[in-house]
This record gives C-alpha cells, sequence and structure tokens, in this order.
C-alpha cells in the first residue's frame, strides 16, 4: 500500500514565499534612521544601542494590535496605513512614563501569505517607527492556513524605549490644583471598532471608510518635546474606555475633572454616534471623542506648554478625591 506523501507546502505554508518577503522587509526597511539598531533584520534577534548621555537607563516596554480596525482596511481595500496605527498603539503608551521609543517589533499572521498585502502592511510600519523615531529591529511573520480563515489575519506590535530612571513619570507628582491638558486626535485611532463595524454593517460609503481609515496619531515629537522644557506630573493616552479609564490609572488618589465643552466633539465621531444610536456617556466611555493624549502638570507649567505647542487644549484639572476619583463638569 502506498502511503501519502506530504510537504510543507501542500499544507498551506510556502517557505521560498516567506523568504522572499524577509528580503522584502531589509529593502524597505533600509531607508529608516537605523539610530539605535545593530547589525540587519533576518537574524534570530535584533540589538539596539543605548543612547550613552544616559546615566542611569532604564527600559520600557509595551504591546499592543490594530483590532478589529483591520476589518475596515480589509473592506477599503487599503492596507497602507494600519502599520502606522499599530506602531502608534505601542509608542504612543510608551511615552507615558517619559520613555523615548528605540525599538520596535512586529507579528504579521495570516492564512496565506500574499507578499502585495505584506509590503503594503509593512510600508505603514516603517512609516510609523519614522514618525516616532525607532527603528524597527525584527519580527516575525506566520502563515496558519488552519488558523486564521480567509483573508483574516493579525498584527501585533511590541516597542522598547529607555528612559532616565530618575525622570520616570508615573503620576505620584499629580497634585490639588493641577491642570489637564489634551491634544487632539485624528479620529478614532484603533479602538472601538468592534462597535463601528457593527454599526456601519450594511450602512456605509467608501467616504466614511476613508475617514474610518485615518491612522493613529503619533505623539511622540510633541510629548518629547514637552518633557525638554516642562516638569510633568503625569499622562495618559486616551484609548478604550475613554476618559475615565485611562484618566483614572494615574490619578493618585484625587479627583481627575474633565470639561467636555472645551472642545468640540469631530465630526467624524457625531456620524457614527448618529448612525449607531450612541448615548453620550457611552460615546465618552469608549472613544477618544477628539482627545488622543493628555498631560497633568501644575498651572504654570500648563501656561509654559500652551507657548510651546498651540494643539494643547486645557480640558480639566485635578481636586480633592470625591466617589470613583472621576468625574465630568
Amino acid at each position: 500500500m502506498t502511503k501519502n506523501k506530504f510537504n510543507y507546502k501542500d499544507s498551506g505554508v510556502n517557505i521560498e514565499e516567506g523568504q522572499k518577503f524577509i528580503d522584502d522587509i531589509k529593502k524597505l526597511s533600509s531607508s529608516s534612521a537605523n539610530q539605535y539598531s545593530l547589525g540587519s533584520i533576518g537574524g534570530f534577534s535584533g540589538y539596539v544601542e543605548i543612547p550613552k548621555e544616559l546615566k542611569e537607563p532604564v527600559y520600557a516596554l509595551a504591546c499592543d494590535g490594530v483590532g478589529t480596525k483591520m476589518r475596515i482596511a480589509l473592506e477599503a481595500g487599503n492596507l497602507s496605513t494600519i502599520g502606522i496605527d499599530l506602531v502608534a498603539m505601542c509608542v504612543n503608551d510608551l511615552i507615558v512614563s517619559g520613555a523615548r521609543p528605540i525599538a520596535f517589533l512586529d507579528y504579521y499572521g495570516c492564512s496565506e501569505l500574499e507578499r502585495p498585502k505584506g509590503q503594503e502592511i509593512l510600508s505603514g510600519i516603517i512609516k510609523g517607527c519614522s514618525l516616532a523615531g525607532c527603528d524597527l529591529v525584527g519580527g516575525e511573520t506566520a502563515e496558519m492556513p488552519n488558523h486564521y480563515q480567509g483573508e483574516n489575519f493579525d498584527l501585533v506590535g511590541f516597542s522598547m524605549g529607555v528612559n532616565e530612571k530618575s525622570k520616570i513619570i508615573d503620576g505620584k507628582k499629580i497634585t490639588v490644583g493641577d491642570v489637564i491638558l489634551g491634544l487632539p486626535s485624528s479620529g478614532f485611532h484603533s479602538n472601538g471598532y468592534s462597535l463601528i463595524n457593527k454599526i456601519i454593517k450594511n450602512n456605509t460609503s467608501d467616504s466614511l471608510l476613508s475617514e474610518l481609515l485615518v491612522p493613529t496619531k503619533i505623539y511622540v515629537k510633541e510629548i518629547l518635546q514637552l518633557l525638554d522644557h516642562v516638569e510633568v506630573n503625569g499622562m495618559a493616552h486616551i484609548t478604550g474606555g475613554g476618559f475615565e479609564e485611562n484618566l483614572s490609572r494615574i490619578n493618585n488618589g484625587l479627583t481627575i475633572n474633565i470639561d467636555r465643552d472645551r472642545w468640540h466633539l469631530p465630526e467624524v465621531f457625531r456620524k457614527i454616534q448618529d448612525l449607531g444610536g450612541i448615548e453620550t456617556e457611552e460615546m465618552y466611555g469608549v472613544f477618544n471623542c477628539g482627545i488622543g493624549y493628555a498631560v497633568i502638570l501644575s498651572e504654570e507649567n500648563a501656561k509654559k506648554a500652551k507657548a510651546l505647542n498651540s494643539d494643547f487644549l486645557e480640558i480639566g484639572f485635578v481636586s480633592k478625591k470625591e466617589d470613583s476619583g472621576f468625574k465630568y463638569i
């Protein structure tokens, strides 16, 4: 009796195509800054050089993904921006403690590796790294035809940053009377898309898809510039869970007060709110609603920050502890 003969390619995994994709990555990443990385992509691990000016360096690590925003990208047939989202969601978390991003890795898992799609995603990651001032030092591409179905794929990022140990920002200096400044978001960023996908199902347009695909704003340059000139007591990346969940992480036993009248809800948020019949409290409990990053600092330093960067909006203040430690005013 003749036994069946199996090979890896017949199971849906093309090693040769995977190697070609690694070559694509090398070519695309060769134009990036390479400020900190040592060696080239394609080895078993990536190395980075720590900035020499740090006296007592500590390392910050963050991991995040694009989530179901990928469904929007697939529907629109445009994968060019989600790589930026991937980098942004990681490095925006990283800088909350004052760390400077220096390295990034990605995980791309799919049912079948299609190099044009992979190149499109990777180009976005390279652009995101450039905007964040860090290097793509490696990653993993996995073909798993028995796990991922059809066009579905997974995209996860890992970022590494460095900071001076004495300069870690953890919210412990936040005090009564501090001012809360916000930086505008570029849209929904990469949060709440499970709800968005449900709302726009069978009820969307190319123009709305384009608005929903606007990549997450990367705040690295603005925040590092601020930290070079002003003392900051606490920061928060406004992601899933909105203002209360994210700002409550750093309230230092006090109350965070947010005044929603200090800025206008952007039009794309209003569109989704109207389409889904979403209550206002639900909107602010799920989405960033136009403010993607918050900084808490003294009144004097808040004035300096606004003089340094006119994009900063005063959106609230810190008061004595009340109830949950968060409220809208």
